[in-house]
């Protein structure tokens, strides 16, 4: 089978991608509000709770793209 890209390449950025892609739903998550969910002065547990959240995105949003150009990659 003829590949066009090395596989290691896509192992590296899933990487960078992941923890991009993490930063960005975290601040897009601290943008909304969330007054009438969370009780006050828990700040810490919103906090946790987002990154918590982020991080599942992050992962399960940079898998979909890495693997469709994965899937591209093997198909050419």
């Amino acid at each position: 089978m003829l590949v066009i890209i090395s596989p290691s390449v896509f192992y590296v950025s899933r990487i960078i991608l992941f923890f991009v892609a993490t930063m960005f739903i975290f601040k897009a998550m601290q943008s909304l509000d969330y007054e009438k969910i969370f009780k006050r002065n828990s700040g810490d547990q919103i906090r946790f709770l987002f990154m918590v959240i982020s991080i599942i995105l992050g992962y399960l949003f940079v898998d979909a793209i890495i693997s469709l150009f994965e899937n591209l990659n093997n198909l050419f």
